[in-house]
């Protein structure tokens, strides 16, 4: 009986250690990045005291990465998105950019949204036909998968010094009104 305790704690620090070894060992594969610009403002009827307006149903672009895991759990997992936009009548591109970081994703297909709000869309009339991607995958500060488009740009854009990166016109899901669709079937976001 005296024993049993110590028995216990060897068991749970042994579990403890194959959970925190099971990140490394996972396997992550990028299934298909894309842009989609045919997004709109949900509708949410809503009572208030307020009597808040519904949405006006302006459009935004969405910049998405679908991706699978498997064998183990993966404790946090940052995606790195980035898309090279012109600006309206401009010849010299930005690239927007938004690391977003998951905790506790399991095994199975998962997808990752940011967003760009309709202010910047029509701003720079971005048509996702015209945007550049690219997606990169970490796990304990090491990429382990990563794909990008070449629509407008040739070669290795996301690290090309002369275009100027804005870390501030892409929000993840939680910073917009489609954060409560499907709440369930996306990751927890670390804040």
């Amino acid at each position: 009986m005296k024993y049993l305790k110590y028995i216990l704690a060897a068991l749970v620090l042994a579990q403890f250690g194959a959970n925190a070894l099971a990140g490394e060992n996972v396997k992550l594969k990028i299934r298909r990045i894309y842009v989609d610009d045919n997004v709109y403002t949900p509708y949410y009827a809503a009572e208030t005291e307020q009597n808040h307006e519904p949405g006006a149903a302006q459009r935004w672009v969405r910049v998405a990465v679908e991706y699978s895991t498997s064998d183990g759990w993966i404790d946090e997992l940052t995606i790195d998105h980035k898309a090279l936009v012109y600006h309206h009548g401009g010849s010299t591109p930005v690239i927007l950019s938004k690391k977003v970081t998951y905790m506790h994703v399991g095994d199975g297909n998962h997808v990752s949204y940011v967003y760009m709000h309709p202010n910047c869309v029509q701003r720079y009339d971005v048509r996702a036909k015209n945007v550049d991607i690219a997606i990169s995958i970490s796990i304990d500060g090491k990429v382990v998968a990563s794909k990008m488009t070449n629509r407008k740009t040739k070669g290795d854009w996301p690290d090309n010094p002369d275009y100027k990166v804005s870390s501030s016109h892409l929000m993840d899901d939680s910073e917009t009104p489609f954060w409560f669709i499907n709440y369930d079937y996306k990751e927890q976001i670390k804040k």
